[in-house]
């Protein structure tokens, strides 16, 4: 059955509430599971351990940048292909993603496998965390495909018109990986390993889940013989690859803090970073389950000319994401110590300077979210080049000018006020983004 058309006909705020809960719901426990994770690796293993993991970070980031570039690229075509009434088009593009997607993961794991040392070493493992970040990262070695897949095959859902089935599927994998990090972290002491080893478990589950549907001739979207087309893979890179910048950019910003954290404040300062990354992680959920939920909505009605569905929605998405933005900044201040003393209740020094970086740092999430809606709008729209400027800038550009020039004049507050520095000069270029391609829209449309 084609539970798609209502993308071009149903309600805006009825459309808007059926996808992005559902995404917002799986990213919430997805970013739950993230949070229990590092609160059993805290309270089990220690601050040293939260420091490793956050070392290995950015190999994961760099891993999920590529699922994200294969996917956000695809699913754009996907979504545009079954707005102009190409249902079989549409499922070669997207059997084509997936292959492609696999054979990139696969060749990732073996290299990093191969080079593991010489590639923890350049993520700023010391010698003291070496055994650690080895221990953490080869783990997740063995599970990426699975890691990137599931995303690839989730969204494809959504194209599908399942937004819940989508849901499902990834709320699913993060319950499981709660219960398996309990029971490897907490219970049996496997540490690193163990939180590493449940995470892979989990979602390999989320990822059959989501691989069965694709079977089902009877779906609008299903697997299908395709060729090997280049020209095709290149406009998954390219369209994918402002929502690929995005990841890269928080592997790359994780990596810098890392290093100034290290060489200005020591082995506290990246343990507080780490826990900031899993307190802050919930409110980025909620961003971004918005900003990845309505795409498909935008992908559809920009294939079948709706301009100005497509702009009532992104208006409503921008002041759902102001509210949003504002209550959970006022969260992280309330609210704040008695999350951090979740992870590390025993160490008074490393609370005091975590409490004190949450409040500058979470600033940013006063108007991140119209950052992350606008590289997310774009890419719905195949404009991957205006979205990966979008992304470069807030990710990368103005994080080096800050973390170069803030401490220099704020000291150690410059460090946490980086991101909201980069957010709020990003944000001044993509207000006038949005103003330019709504008048475009409407040009067009009359």
């Amino acid at each position: 059955m084609d539970h798609t058309l209502e993308l071009g006909t149903e309600r805006i705020g009825k459309l808007f509430l059926k996808y992005s809960i559902p995404s917002i719901i799986a990213m919430l426990f997805f970013s739950i599971y993230i949070v229990m994770d590092g609160i059993f690796v805290g309270q089990a293993v220690g601050p040293s351990a939260l420091a490793a993991i956050n070392i290995a970070m950015p190999f994961f980031s760099v891993a999920m940048a590529i699922s994200i570039m294969v996917s956000a690229g695809a699913n754009t075509i996907v979504a545009i292909e079954l707005g102009q009434g190409h249902a079989d088009k549409a499922c070669k593009t997207f059997s084509l993603a997936f292959y492609t997607l696999m054979a990139l993961s696969i060749t990732v794991s073996l290299i990093t496998i191969i080079f593991l040392e010489p590639i923890c070493r350049a993520l700023g493992a010391t010698d003291e965390l070496m055994p650690m970040v080895k221990e953490y990262l080869v783990i997740l070695c063995i599970f990426v495909p699975v890691f990137t897949g599931g995303g690839l095959l989730a969204n494809g859902i959504r194209n599908m018109g399942k937004p819940n089935y989508s849901m499902f599927c990834n709320v699913i994998g993060s319950v499981l990986n709660i219960v398996f990090d309990y029971v490897f972290v907490m219970v049996l002491g496997m540490g690193v390993f163990g939180a590493a080893f449940a995470s892979g478990l989990a979602f390999m589950v989320s990822f059959l889940l989501a691989f069965f549907p694709y079977f089902k001739k009877s779906n609008i979207l299903h697997f299908t013989k395709c060729t090997i087309d280049i020209k095709k893979i290149g406009r998954f890179f390219y369209n994918g690859s402002s929502e690929a910048l995005t990841e890269v950019a928080v592997a790359f910003s994780t990596y810098i803090f890392n290093i100034v954290l290290l060489k200005q404040i020591g082995e506290v300062g990246v343990s507080a970073f780490s826990i900031i990354t899993y307190v802050t992680s919930l409110v980025v959920a909620l961003l971004l389950g918005i900003a990845t939920g309505i795409a498909p909505i935008t992908g559809y009605n920009y294939g079948a000319n709706n301009s100005e569905r497509i702009i009532a929605l992104n208006r409503l998405a921008f002041k759902v994401m102001l509210v949003i933005g504002i209550i959970c900044t006022g969260g992280l201040f309330l609210f704040g110590k008695p999350l951090i003393l979740l992870f590390a209740p025993n160490d008074p020094e490393l609370i005091e300077m975590t409490v004190w970086a949450t409040k500058l740092y979470g600033l940013a999430f006063l108007i991140n979210g119209i950052n992350i809606l606008g590289s997310a709008y774009f890419t719905a729209l195949e404009d991957a080049k205006t979205s990966a400027l979008i992304s470069f800038l807030r990710g990368m550009a103005f994080i080096i000018v800050g973390i170069v020039f803030l401490p220099s004049i704020l000291g150690e507050a410059g460090i946490w006020l980086t991101v909201f520095f980069s957010e709020a000069v990003t944000l001044v270029y993509t207000l006038y983004l949005f103003r330019r391609s709504f008048k475009q829209l409407q040009t067009e449309e009359s």
